[in-house]
């Protein structure tokens, strides 16, 4: 459940006020992949800036530009983040507009719809989990050793192989102006350091493939649709587990000047598409598993406080930053590992659950 990547290229560039550095990060697997289809190389447009009541005297780029699919448009921020009044963002181009749905940080993904499946072949529903049943014959030929006693399997891994584009920048905290000149003088005044953002400048896509199997019961007929209607269960907790992990940690403390928060925009889609799985007929054999994407966008951004002055602030500070924002591999496998254990401990290993 990790993600391939290559070595993180820094380049510094000098500023007038700030410290400004571009990140050019790939995570790449044999394939890679290009959701923002710029080919590592987004080219040079002109950029005017001027105040922001004047009308700019020389013309501009107007109005929405179409790149690679995706529609890149420059609007006036509702409420400006770090000082900043405008911003970026990106939504699908009519090529793709219906392709994808518009995702919430308040709001959770929908609820998986499941399909038991006998045949293995795509459900009717295309957005719909199908829950393979296995009779129990097949299950103790093609599973794994380690899988022969148990009655259900939810296959899942999160990747992704895709290019992303991010601007990082270096703030002084707080800041030098009129109100925050007054020297530090208790230990309950903010501690000087360095706020630093991590802007996304281009649309990024992250994946998520599920396949549950249960395993019938001779028997007790009934046994396999409770069996799936755990293991579906268990799939939520992924997809709940895979928002958090791409938003990341919210434990701003300006106080301490430590810690980080985010404000991230996505779209997502989800498709029925054949994979293998390691500890399924030697991993050689593709089975049904549904495929959630979820497509990082622009004004994304993920912001960190650290209590060091800006000319402290060194590569490996920002490489750190830049690994967890979306190096996130590890990440997933380990948090998703302890909630999936937590809803072990609340609903028992195989028995039939309502929910996470």
């Amino acid at each position: 459940m990790s993600i391939n990547h290559r070595q993180v290229l820094l380049r510094t560039i000098p500023a007038i006020v700030a410290a400004i550095l571009f990140v050019l990060l790939t995570t790449r697997a044999a394939v890679g992949e290009d959701t923002a289809k710029l080919r590592g190389d987004s080219g040079r447009r002109p950029v005017l800036l001027w105040p922001l009541d004047v009308e700019p005297a020389q013309p501009g780029i107007k109005g929405p530009l179409e790149l690679g699919g995706w529609t890149y448009e420059a609007r006036r921020a509702s409420s400006p983040r770090g000082g900043v009044p405008w911003e970026l963002r990106v939504t699908p181009g009519q090529e793709m507009a219906g392709a994808w749905k518009a995702g919430s940080v308040g709001r959770l993904l929908p609820t998986i719809v499941a399909e038991r499946n006998r045949t293995g072949e795509p459900t009717k529903d295309p957005d719909a989990m199908p829950v393979i049943e296995m009779p129990d014959g097949l299950w103790k030929t093609w599973m794994a050793a380690d899988l022969q006693d148990v009655v259900g399997i939810h296959f899942h891994v999160f990747h992704t192989d895709d290019t992303a584009r991010i601007l990082f920048t270096l703030h002084k905290e707080p800041p030098d102006d009129a109100d925050a000149a007054t020297p530090r003088t208790s230990e309950d005044d903010p501690i000087e350091g360095t706020r630093i953002e991590a802007t996304l400048l281009a649309p990024v896509s992250f994946g998520l493939d599920q396949t549950l199997m249960v395993r019938d019961d001779p028997l007790e007929k009934q046994l396999a649709a409770s069996r799936g209607q755990h293991e579906l269960s268990h799939a939520e907790v992924s997809q709940q587990v895979m928002i958090a992990v791409l938003r990341g940690p919210q434990d701003w403390d300006p106080a301490r000047c430590t810690g980080r928060r985010s404000e991230i925009e996505y779209f997502w889609k989800r498709e029925q598409i054949g994979r293998s799985w390691e500890g399924y007929r030697g991993g050689v054999s593709k089975v049904l598993a549904l495929r959630t994407t979820v497509v990082l966008v622009p004004p994304t951004r993920w912001s960190m406080l650290v209590p060091l002055p800006p000319e402290r602030i060194t590569q490996k500070h920002l490489e750190q930053f830049n690994d967890a924002v979306v190096m996130v591999g590890q990440q997933f496998t380990a948090i998703d590992r302890a909630a999936q254990d937590r809803f072990h401990a609340e609903h028992g290993a195989y028995e039939a659950s309502a929910g996470p």
